[in-house]
């Protein structure tokens, strides 16, 4: 008698302690959960300021933000906000291209009056060049801004996003890689806001001015100055990117493997130990960890998202911007205006520097995000 109440109590106060210890893991982790969407929401916020569709879709419960996240990334979605994106961008480009092949247009007819009456072109091409450069410089300044704009928000963004993602590494156990992830993330933050922030407008102001001095003067020392400053800037954001991102990876797939082995191991002592209360535990965990996995994937696909939606208008009112640039550049060699064509091809070198600066380092948060997503959950 005596020993089955023993045994009643036993069984009793195991199933107490597996009920208990569930409860409290669940209560701490939905705690830990409501900081990580309230954290998405502000970054949200901190990038979409301009559309409330976005920071809406990123309030609510991880269920209503991840169904969000699947009706942004669908296929009709995608190619609206990409039409979308292009259309608000083209009208200001279609702009430019107008202009500027207006006035190449003038620049090949007055080039043709100056030989036709056995002048020289010199004066009336150094002219043009001045007014294709003010057409340029007055309409175009405003993008150099645009980008030094787009990596403080940049920078706004991920400093939201690392501690959300160093939280949801702890959450399912990855205690190494939150700490080695979130170091390695904010370094490469400190290197977007203390070198690539701080130095794009001086280099892009620098850059133009040589374009449009070496444009002007038909050549001389300046002459694809900024073509080479361009490879530089662009060969060292994307080699120290680069090696950020080699570091982040072999860090995350180390300790995500360590990670696993300690909570696996942990799992296992328990169910020694403790046959009955250890086999509830590890299910629970297993339980707890498909939640984070979960947490972790909207997360992560979240935070790519609001990448996208802050890059593509950049990016994209860059690149129509460069396109016009070298069709002008192109007629303008075709009329034989060669002055005005040197000088557009060196200014759209410059547009190619922002280009390359504004997607290396939103390829490499991107890439970062991916492999957040991608490590697997240690609880598991």
């Amino acid at each position: 008698m005596t020993e089955r109440l023993i045994h009643v109590a036993v069984c009793l106060l195991s199933v107490c302690t597996v009920a208990t210890f569930s409860s409290v893991y669940i209560c701490a982790e939905e705690l830990t959960e409501d900081k990580v969407l309230d954290g998405l929401y502000e970054a949200a916020e901190e990038v979409a300021d301009d559309s409330e569709e976005i920071a809406d879709g990123f309030s609510g419960s991880v269920e209503d933000i991840g169904a969000f996240t699947v009706d942004m990334l669908s296929p009709k979605e995608v190619v609206t906000r990409l039409f979308g994106t292009a259309s608000a961008a083209l009208p200001s480009a279609l702009r430019l291209l107008a202009v500027l092949l207006g006035l190449v247009a003038l620049s090949s007819v007055s080039n043709s009056l100056c030989d036709s009456m056995g002048g020289t072109a010199g004066g009336f091409g150094f002219l043009s060049a001045a007014v294709i450069t003010s057409a340029i410089v007055g309409s175009q300044m405003q993008l150099i801004f645009d980008v030094e704009n787009f990596f403080e928000r940049l920078g706004a963004l991920m400093a939201s996003m690392i501690p959300i993602t160093g939280t949801v590494w702890a959450m399912g156990g990855n205690v190494s890689t939150a700490t080695a992830g979130t170091v390695t993330l904010g370094v490469m933050l400190g290197f977007v806001e203390r070198f690539c922030a701080v130095t794009i407008t001086p280099v892009s102001c620098v850059c133009l001015a040589a374009a449009i001095s070496s444009g002007l003067s038909d050549g001389g020392l300046l002459e694809g100055f900024s073509s080479g400053v361009k490879k530089v800037y662009g060969f060292f954001v994307g080699m120290v990117m680069t090696v950020f991102v080699f570091c982040l990876g072999t860090q995350t797939a180390i300790t995500g493997a360590a990670d696993t082995v300690t909570a696996r191991g942990a799992k296992t002592l328990a169910s020694v130990l403790i046959p009955g209360i250890g086999g509830a535990v590890g299910d629970t965990l297993r339980t707890v960890a498909g939640s984070v996995g979960y947490v972790k994937s909207v997360v992560g696909v979240g935070g790519i998202i609001l990448l996208a939606v802050l890059t593509l208008p950049v990016l994209t009112g860059l690149l129509l911007a460069r396109g016009a640039l070298l069709v002008a550049s192109t007629a303008a060699d075709m009329l034989g205006c060669k002055r005005e064509q040197k000088l557009l091809a060196e200014i759209s070198n410059v547009y190619g520097l922002l280009i390359g600066a504004v997607a290396m380092c939103a390829i490499a948060f991107a890439v970062a995000l991916g492999l957040f997503v991608k490590c697997a959950v240690a609880a598991e």
